[in-house]
C-alpha cells in the first residue's frame, strides 16, 4: 500500500513528514483534520518538486477569486489563474493598536502539489491539492508580508499569514486565515 508524505522547503533540502501524520487515505486526513495539512504547507515556499499525474478531476482546487477573514477579523482576498499562479493578493491586518492592509498585484506566485506518494505515482485526487508561499519585503529592512495557503476539496482554502517589523506595530506571527472560493 503506499503512503504519502507531506514535503516541504524551509531549506534547500526536503524534509519527509512522519509517516503516522499523512497515510494512503490524505483526502480523509484533510477533512478530518486540514490543519495539520496547512500547518505544514505554511512552511511550504518552493523548491521542491515531485513527479505527480496531472489532475484530471472535475476542475481546479485553487483556480477562481477567494475571499475570507483572518483570525485578526480582517479580510483576505487572493485570485488563482487558470494557470494555478497566484496572480493577487490581499490581506489586512490589526496588531498593537496598527490596522491597514497590503495589496500585492501582478504576481505570478505558482501553486504547487504539496505531497508525494510512496511509491508514486499518486492518483488524480491526491496530486490536485495545492498550496502556495508568498514573500514580500525583507526582515532586515522591514517590513516583511508572509503567506502560505492550502486549498481544500469543498471550495476552501486555510493558511497563515506573518506581519514582521512593521513601523511603529512590531510583529505578528502565524495568523491564520480562512477563504472561500467566490
Amino acid at each position: 500500500m503506499a503512503k504519502c508524505a507531506m514535503n516541504v522547503a524551509p531549506h534547500p533540502t526536503c524534509i519527509r513528514l512522519n509517516e503516522k501524520v499523512l497515510t494512503r487515505n490524505c483526502f480523509g486526513m484533510l477533512r478530518s483534520s486540514p490543519w495539520k495539512c496547512a500547518f505544514v504547507a505554511a512552511a511550504l515556499v518552493s523548491g521542491c518538486s515531485y513527479p505527480v499525474l496531472p489532475f484530471t478531476g472535475g476542475g481546479s482546487l485553487s483556480v477562481g477569486e477567494w475571499s475570507g477573514t483572518t483570525s485578526q477579523g480582517m479580510p483576505i482576498a487572493f485570485v488563482v489563474s487558470p494557470n494555478e499562479t497566484v496572480t493577487a493578493i490581499t490581506v489586512g491586518y490589526a496588531f498593537n493598536d496598527c490596522s491597514g492592509s497590503q495589496t500585492f498585484a501582478d504576481l505570478t506566485v505558482p501553486t504547487a502539489p504539496n505531497l508525494t506518494c510512496i511509491p508514486g505515482p499518486c492518483s488524480g485526487i491526491e496530486a490536485s491539492y495545492r498550496a502556495f508561499g508568498y514573500t514580500a519585503g525583507s526582515p532586515a529592512s522591514g517590513p516583511m508580508t508572509q503567506l502560505n495557503g492550502l486549498f481544500l476539496p469543498g471550495n476552501q482554502a486555510k493558511g497563515q499569514a506573518s506581519f514582521h517589523n512593521y513601523p511603529s506595530c512590531g510583529t505578528a506571527i502565524a495568523v491564520e486565515w480562512t477563504a472561500t472560493r467566490r
